[in-house]
């Protein structure tokens, strides 16, 4: 699937970079164009991938360039203000070569709370593809995030951080109702977006750890895991058994309730030679790769996949509520066994109980390990959502 990204907010246009960085780092390229929109201008020029002729500045008269403090009602006047330049933002996303538009934010902050939403309106006004929106809930324990609650692993408030204080405490930074401000996002996002896929900041705060340690944990993983399910539609060689195309990504999600992603592996042999002449022997010559039990094959594949949706979902969820899923094999040939994959898909299955898995194989020869990548979508049943208020309870997204 070929996507355009915007990133919006210091969270946002951090995880753009981190997808554009995904996105070099693999043989198909599935990121058409990335663009980053911040009120904030010292966090936009942090950033390392996003092109400087697609780093665009608003709410220069509200805020001088200094972020929104995580007021989103100053932000969503910002937004109606400037839609002009929202849109010209937009329109850089070259719509014609794009399956879908992909909108990321974190969700806490005032300027990704309070504009996203505004974008993701706009690219549904200029594409006539999909527009899916990515956001990551600030942690529980995060100053502002939940009543009174701090974050306790700090004396006091927490440095800026370089993905843009907007979306993080600082010292100059009055207390924030995070919590809030995710509420009203994930309700405004599911509203205007075809899917939110969500992603909870806690899932990676190690423990004993701060939350700024946090923050580039979750831009990799997220970036990590979306970008195996859209790279695989478009490898072509070696030719894959069965694709996962942008039409069975599109079909897995908007199923309404919000989407999850969950990955695992385990390390296995590729066969490959070491070295630069070995390399280059192996592109020579074709290397077959390593003889492999069938029923190791089947082994790693069905623990892989069990592990996928079992440990570290994007969002704590109940996988039984999912109502889709799709999945992405990616290994060496030799390890991508029939059967073995027919069991994993069967332990999805079983474990989410989604009558039919979209799927995908990845057949990569330089891979070292079998990376098993799954999207639950229509979650029905999140205790994280459910700790945000009923009013983003999933039964009512979408």
């Amino acid at each position: 699937m070929q996507i355009g990204v915007v990133g919006v907010g210091g969270g946002g246009t951090a995880i753009a970079d981190a997808l554009l960085a995904d996105d070099a780092g693999r043989a198909a390229d599935y990121l058409v164009g990335a663009v980053a929109i911040d009120t904030d201008a010292g966090a936009l020029a942090d950033l390392d991938r996003v092109d400087e002729d697609d780093r665009h500045l608003l709410g220069t008269v509200h805020t001088e360039g200094s972020g929104t403090a995580g007021d989103t009602e100053l932000a969503a006047e910002i937004a109606r203000e400037e839609r002009p330049e929202l849109r010209a933002a937009a329109d850089t996303i070259p719509v014609g070569r794009i399956d879908a538009a992909v909108v990321c934010a974190a969700l806490g902050g005032g300027t990704g709370a309070g504009i996203a939403p505004a974008i993701v309106d706009l690219l549904g006004q200029v594409t006539g593809t999909p527009v899916y929106a990515l956001g990551v809930l600030p942690g529980v324990a995060e100053d502002g995030g939940n009543g009174d609650a701090v974050d306790a692993t700090t004396d006091g408030p927490r440095r800026p951080s370089a993905a843009g204080d907007d979306d993080r405490d600082g010292p100059d930074r009055p207390d924030r109702p995070l919590g809030s401000n995710a509420a009203g996002a994930v309700r405004a996002l599911s509203a205007a977006s075809d899917d939110l896929l969500l992603a909870d900041l806690d899932v990676w705060r190690a423990s004993g750890g701060t939350y700024d340690d946090a923050w580039p944990e979750v831009d990799a993983a997220v970036a990590g895991r979306l970008g195996s399910l859209l790279a695989a539609g478009e490898a072509a060689d070696p030719t894959p058994e069965r694709v996962l195309d942008a039409s069975e990504l599109t079909n897995t999600l908007g199923a309404g309730g919000v989407t999850a992603l969950g990955t695992a592996g385990a390390e296995v042999e590729n066969g490959r030679r070491e070295g630069l002449v070995g390399g280059l022997l192996d592109r020579i010559g074709g290397a077959d790769g390593p003889a492999v039990d069938e029923g190791e094959a089947v082994s790693v594949a069905t623990n892989a996949a069990r592990k996928a949706i079992s440990h570290r979902l994007t969002l704590p969820c109940d996988t039984t509520s999912a109502s889709r899923a799709a999945v992405v094999f990616h290994a060496p040939p030799a390890w991508l066994s029939r059967r073995g994959l027919e069991r994993a898909r069967g332990v999805i299955e079983e474990e989410t109980g989604v009558p039919e898995i979209r799927w995908g194989d990845y057949p990569d020869p330089t891979a070292e390990e079998f990376r098993v990548t799954v999207l639950l979508s229509g979650i029905s049943t999140s205790d994280r959502l459910a700790a945000l208020g009923d009013a983003v309870d999933p039964m009512r997204l979408g």
